[in-house]
């Protein structure tokens, strides 16, 4: 990772608290990045209101923007404090995670932080959040923080799939290996690994079914340097896994992968990343695989 990196901060303006910001400087201090803090704005009421105004409509649009940098100026005060270069970023766009992921691609960003908050399933289901939107389409790796979690030498788990039973492609397990490795050695922390099997495949076996899953794990993990106490095999059904194994092993970061689907595939059945993450205490890092390109435009519509 070199000083040219940047880590892209959504900022929700009207928030109390920006946990994600908070994350951004320690992140940016150990891995010698940039900052860049980022509010997507759009007033669909100002719109209406100035219809017919288009000159009017500019200015309030530039009011707006205006406003916005001002804040984040004020923000990005305890960023140079750490001495860590920032930049001031505003946009006026719509819908908000189309916004956010323009934004990254523009700025080539390393990361993208937003903070997240409980989900209920009706808003999943409606495809109003814009949380389960980035996971599918942001191209930048999505780093989703939850207030509170301890990132003093972080315990970073990589969750993985070696046989792929989720229709998960193998090079990404790499990536997400390969992420979470990194991140623990530059953050002083400790790199995990786990995966969660079905034993109930083949009730009648599930002896062979945990000997197959062994194997392929332990070939995925050979060549890293991650102890076996901290490569877990675990039986179940993944939704109901995930969390207990993230407080057992006291995690900080959950590195996992996402792939891109149909809307209406994911309306039914939603991808482990959407499942899991209302249910985690800890911050999750969902990596997108090589050459994923997003279906959002580079430019605004």
């Amino acid at each position: 990772m070199t000083g040219s990196e940047s880590i892209l901060v959504v900022i929700d303006p009207g928030a109390d608290a920006h946990p994600a910001l908070d994350r951004a400087i320690y992140l940016a201090k150990h891995l010698d990045m940039q900052v860049a803090l980022f509010i997507c704005d759009y007033d669909a009421g100002l719109v209406a209101e100035k219809l017919l105004d288009k000159e009017g409509l500019k200015a309030a649009k530039e009011q707006t923007i205006d406003a916005h940098l001002t804040f984040l100026a004020s923000l990005a005060e305890k960023v140079a404090d750490e001495g860590i270069r920032f930049k001031v970023q505003a946009a006026w766009d719509r819908p908000l995670y189309e916004g956010i992921i323009r934004q990254a691609l523009h700025t080539d960003a390393r990361y993208v932080l937003k903070d997240t908050h409980y989900h209920s399933a009706i808003s999943r289901a409606l495809f109003s959040n814009t949380d389960w939107h980035l996971i599918r389409s942001c191209p930048a790796p999505l780093w989703l923080v939850k207030p509170d979690t301890d990132f003093v030498r972080p315990s970073i788990m990589a969750a993985v799939d070696p046989l792929h039973e989720h229709d998960k492609p193998a090079a990404l397990d790499a990536r997400i290996l390969s992420e979470a490795c990194e991140l623990a050695d530059s953050l002083e922390g400790i790199a995990q690994v786990f995966h969660v099997f079905n034993p109930y495949l083949e009730p009648e076996d599930p002896k062979r079914i945990e000997t197959h899953h062994a194997d392929a794990l332990l070939a995925l993990t050979e060549k890293l340097q991650i102890s076996d106490e901290r490569i877990h095999l675990v039986a179940g059904v993944t939704s109901d896994v995930f969390p207990r194994v993230i407080d057992e092993h006291d995690t900080s970061l959950l590195v996992m992968g996402s792939l891109a689907r149909s809307r209406l595939e994911n309306a039914f059945i939603g991808s482990t990343a959407e499942k899991v993450l209302d249910h985690l205490s800890c911050d999750v890092l969902v990596i997108k695989p090589k050459g994923f390109i997003s279906p959002v435009n580079f430019k605004q519509r």
